[in-house]
């Protein structure tokens, strides 16, 4: 590739003079992307493959689409499924991450043990933030982990990942992080609040004291209409969405990320 372009630059530096017009070099940058993307995949079938003969309990899935292009993979190591068995009680499933060179949604599975230490029970790439991307990815999971289910799960607030948990994992609690919730609500009760502080107090009362879901409810009433505020469409929005991310509707529950 550089031998060409170097080629191209020679001689008088004219247009007229090169031999390719600027489409053949396009052409050329993307036929070695194309095959450089392959032989990343071929790498990284041969480092799983490695991997699995070192471990036995090693689990890998690849996804590829028809111009062989990754579009899910879930790799997880012998230790990490041995520990999930001990230790499924919560996963906490964060796709915030973009780190990769391809722009693919890094999706690591972290659970918690008895002392207090993260576990990661194995991470997947999913190229579509989708429910068919979610629901493959979540089949996989269960079918590593031998069929055994997280019995809590906390995400951040995505409709796709929630239909593709309620497929795979109905029986688990699902639970949004609540810090996610709040700081996109903040962007409008910041300035409203600012201007009634009693309110900001009361409304922090009444999320974060309120022990019981009767509790919970009765305070939030109360606070709305002591303000008046039945309008403002943030609190709305919190209220309808408060079985996933107020404290009282899970107390009974294994949370251990809040």
């Amino acid at each position: 590739m550089v031998q060409i372009l170097s080629l191209i630059h020679s001689g008088d530096g004219s247009l007229s003079s090169m031999p390719y017009i600027p489409a053949d070099v396009t052409n050329l940058k993307a036929k070695y992307h194309r095959e450089s993307r392959l032989a990343d995949i071929e790498d990284t079938i041969a480092y799983f493959e490695e991997k699995a003969k070192a471990d036995t309990d090693f689990f890998y899935r690849i996804i590829l689409d028809d111009e062989d292009r990754v579009r899910n993979m879930y790799w997880v190591d012998g230790a990490a499924r041995r520990a999930y068995k001990h230790f499924r009680d919560c996963i906490s499933f964060d796709v915030t991450y973009l780190t990769n060179m391809y722009k693919m949604p890094c999706a690591p599975f972290i659970g918690i043990n008895n002392h207090n230490q993260s576990l990661q029970f194995g991470c997947g790439l999913i190229r579509n933030k989708d429910t068919d991307g979610y629901t493959w990815l979540f089949k996989t999971f269960l079918e590593c982990m031998g069929g055994l289910a997280p019995m809590n799960i906390i995400t951040d607030q995505d409709f796709s990942m929630r239909a593709g948990i309620e497929e795979v994992f109905p029986l688990a609690v699902h639970k949004h992080y609540r810090w996610h919730i709040i700081k996109k609500a903040e962007e409008t009760l910041g300035p409203f609040f600012a201007g009634l502080p009693e309110l900001h107090k009361a409304f922090e009362l009444c999320v974060d004291h309120s022990l019981m879901v009767e509790e919970f409810e009765r305070s939030w009433t109360a606070m709305i209409e002591t303000y008046q505020v039945q309008d403002n469409e943030t609190l709305t929005s919190l209220w309808e969405k408060r079985l996933y991310w107020v404290p009282a509707y899970f107390m009974q529950c294994f949370f251990p990320f809040l």
